[in-house]
């Protein structure tokens, strides 16, 4: 009897431990971590990525020196709800439910709020969400960052709320998620005196008039002050002694929000600049990698860090060994989709790259491809805001194509889409030359489009069928955006 009673006492004792194992870890050897995460910018638009106009982003560009720069990190989707939710997830589109923008992710689903905190973390979130439900992301809200993307000016920024929760206790790690809304339309906010219109290097698929540099100047300017928050951040954690043990991850989430970047799968929509800074007991020196990932792969990589384990169902593969020099390789390709849902009338595609080629595979090539705060009026869609800057960008677009052949081939790219594109980013980094019907590719593109049809096989990929909506159900009076209820009856 004394000798059950003892072994039952030792199972208890040994259960606890195990359990409590993790989170004892986590505590003592376990980097903090703050991801700063942007919006609506281009990673060709910061200085350490190439940007070709001056004094874009001299605070990341100065980190880019002391941390780890990946060259080839791709979003899946680039809108801010899937980009977001695979961020936090680990997830990408289809595993996670969030396929097109302003979707919810599946109930049930673990984020980094639940996933970090069972490691003995405390995490938190300032600034924008674009996340539901509560129920998958119950981070804490820490004031601080304005919320709303769409506000129009300078919003105010404070950082007591970020600085009180990052030294509420300092023997448990944190983990803090900063959402700026810069450089989010409209681009109203920011210093634009440093720049003449004539220093500003466009991305030539944009048509060069007074109006896009114009409006290319305003959203430089909000890129700048994304940039100034990241020196700001990185000066408080010196301030508060907290950066040698933190790590901070700098994302600019999917493109500029300018016609043909981001709602597509163009580079310059899914390709993301990320920054990350680590405390030397990990990453012992700073480097650039051709690493190819996603941002799914972020949150495996912050659990790896933490002596957790990562599930084997989540897409997302830790970067660590990329990170600690264990290897140079990552994926062998990045994937990526496209849903119209309530934002533009029917259209889908899914596109593959290996670092060097992309494919683009258009599924509805038979459709107009819109975005409904851009060129809505193509299906009939009438907005109420009628000063939009990105729609006033695309029309001076189609005011100069009737007469400028450059401007007549851009404005076509944007609308039409061929059921196949290819493209060499190497020699064509901004897709403008499609490759497709080139003999020498053509063993190529039937091999990426074979993995590209296998991968969104095993994603349970619905092709876009049950995301898209009619042009009527678009144009009636309060669509409710994001569920296709004609759709949703046929499952």
């Amino acid at each position: 009897m004394f000798i059950m009673i003892k072994s039952s006492k030792f199972l208890a004792i040994a259960f606890f431990l195990a359990c409590a194992m993790p989170i004892l870890k986590a505590q003592q050897n376990t980097p903090n971590v703050v991801i700063i995460l942007g919006d609506d910018i281009a990673a060709s638009t910061i200085g350490c990525y190439g940007s070709k106009t001056p004094h874009t982003s001299p605070n990341i560009d100065a980190l880019a020196k002391e941390g780890v720069l990946f060259r080839n990190m791709f979003v899946s989707e680039a809108m801010c709800a899937p980009t977001r939710a695979e961020l936090y997830t680990g997830l990408t589109p289809y595993s996670s439910g969030c396929v097109v923008n302003h979707s919810a992710t599946k109930e049930g689903t673990l984020s980094m709020a639940q996933r970090l905190s069972k490691l003995g973390y405390r995490v938190g979130i300032t600034g924008k969400t674009h996340i539901k439900p509560q129920s998958v992301y119950p981070f804490e809200k820490i004031k601080g960052f304005p919320a709303g993307c769409t506000a129009s000016g300078n919003s105010p920024v404070t950082w007591e709320g970020v600085t009180e929760f990052m030294t509420r206790n300092d023997k448990q790690p944190f983990c803090l998620v900063i959402g700026s809304i810069n450089a989010h339309a409209p681009w109203d906010a920011g210093d634009t005196s440093p720049w003449k219109l004539s220093d500003l290097v466009l991305p030539p698929s944009l048509v060069d008039n007074d109006t896009t540099r114009t409006f290319f100047r305003e959203y430089i300017a909000e890129v700048r002050l994304f940039d100034e928050q990241v020196g700001k951040l990185n000066t408080l954690l010196k301030d508060l002694k907290k950066d040698e043990n933190t790590a901070l991850i700098v994302l600019d989430e999917n493109g500029i929000g300018m016609p043909g970047a981001k709602w597509s799968t163009y580079d310059i929509g899914v390709r993301s600049a990320c920054v990350m800074k680590w405390p030397r007991s990990i990453v012992k020196k700073s480097f650039e990698t051709d690493a190819i990932a996603q941002y799914c792969d972020i949150l495996p990589t912050l659990m790896d860090a933490a002596g957790g384990t990562v599930p084997s169902d989540m897409d997302g593969k830790s970067l660590l060994p990329v990170l600690t020099g264990k290897t140079k390789k990552h994926r062998d390709n990045a994937y990526f989709i496209h849903n119209s849902g309530g934002e533009s009338s029917a259209f889908a595609s899914r596109a593959i790259t290996d670092g060097q080629y992309k494919l683009i595979w258009t599924l509805t090539p038979e459709n107009k491809y819109t975005v409904r705060t851009i060129n809505g009026f193509d299906y009939g869609y009438v907005d109420v805001k009628t000063k939009r800057h990105v729609r006033r960008v695309y029309k001076s677009w189609l005011a100069d194509s009737s007469s400028n052949e450059q401007a007549r081939e851009i404005v076509n790219r944007y609308r039409i889409k061929p059921e196949i594109q290819f493209f060499d980013l190497n020699a064509d980094p901004y897709e403008m030359k499609n490759l497709a019907d080139t003999p020498k590719h053509q063993a190529k593109i039937k091999a990426m489009k074979a993995k590209l049809t296998a991968w969104m096989d095993a994603q349970k990929d619905d092709r876009g069928k049950n995301h898209m909506f009619d042009d009527a159900t678009l144009t009636a009076n309060k669509v409710k955006r994001g569920v296709n209820k004609k759709n949703k009856k046929k499952k």
